[in-house]
């Protein structure tokens, strides 16, 4: 797609942020939500190191384990604000979907640039706030060195790639509900999938071995735990390159799995009424 042709797809991301603004005491109400989910994930790991036999757990000392576990807590509402899942569902329940698929414009991008709306909202609304509030709260109660300004830059780079995976996956597994007319389920199945596998819970150094080889080829390491690793300053630089080589393969192969899904899937959609 050329470069010029994008130019329709802005108005999407425009009313992306328009959306996430208008529902902004919402929003206030999920930041006070998660500060004092992060309250309580600091005194229960602060409870679980206390009663530990040794001072670090799978090579985490308490300081690591909660900074990580914080930040990725803080990452996750930048890295899944898409909301390509529930417009895709909606529109295949509402028979919206046919109408779309007559437009000028390719479903797909219309999605991804709506999506794209909504984290640029939650960024301003959601992650600065609580990235601030807990960066400062690290650094006073645990001596935490706040990130350095290319460290903030190369972990932004990279929430956006994982933004992009995070889309392109919602687009897949939304796709899902052309064949069962529902979301509820399948959104438990992927809330626990992507928390649980992205390190948004836990550091992949607690899972088992045969568990982390079998991550290595699958995409949710570069959704959470990979920038926040490059945030945190664990990786080399060499690292950091392969990082972002690994995310752009995932977000290449997964576009490319999104649109050929798509045009095949859209065949199977029937429509009743005008």
């Amino acid at each position: 797609m050329k470069p010029n042709k994008f130019k329709k797809y802005f108005a999407f991301s425009k009313g992306g942020i328009l959306d996430g603004f208008a529902y902004k005491f919402s929003a206030l109400g999920w930041l006070l939500g998660d500060l004092v989910s992060l309250l309580v994930l600091y005194f229960l790991w602060q409870a679980i190191y206390q009663n530990s036999p040794t001072a670090s757990i799978n090579g985490l000392d308490f300081k690591g384990m909660i900074t990580y576990l914080i930040f990725a807590r803080v990452a996750s509402a930048l890295v899944f604000a898409s909301s390509s899942f529930w417009i895709i569902g909606d529109d295949i329940y509402e028979g919206n979907i046919a109408i779309n698929l007559i437009r000028p414009i390719n479903y797909r991008y219309r999605l991804l640039f709506t999506s794209f709306g909504n984290f640029i909202s939650a960024f301003i609304l959601m992650f600065l706030p609580l990235m601030v509030i807990s960066t400062i709260l690290l650094n006073v109660t645990l001596g935490v060195s706040i990130p350095s300004v290319l460290a903030i830059v190369l972990f932004l780079l990279s929430a956006l790639l994982s933004f992009v995976i995070a889309d392109s996956l919602n687009f897949l597994i939304g796709e899902i509900s052309l064949f069962t007319n529902a979301l509820f389920g399948l959104m438990i199945i992927k809330n626990v999938v992507f928390s649980f596998f992205s390190g948004s819970l836990l550091p992949s150094s607690f899972f088992p071995d045969w568990l982390n080889q079998i991550l290595k080829f699958l995409p949710f390491q570069s959704m959470i735990e990979k920038p926040i690793n490059i945030l945190m300053g664990n990786y080399s630089s060499i690292e950091i390159l392969e990082s972002f080589l690994t995310q752009l393969l995932w977000v290449l192969v997964l576009s490319l799995a999104c649109n050929l899904s798509f045009n095949k899937l859209k065949k199977h959609v029937v429509s009743v009424g005008g």
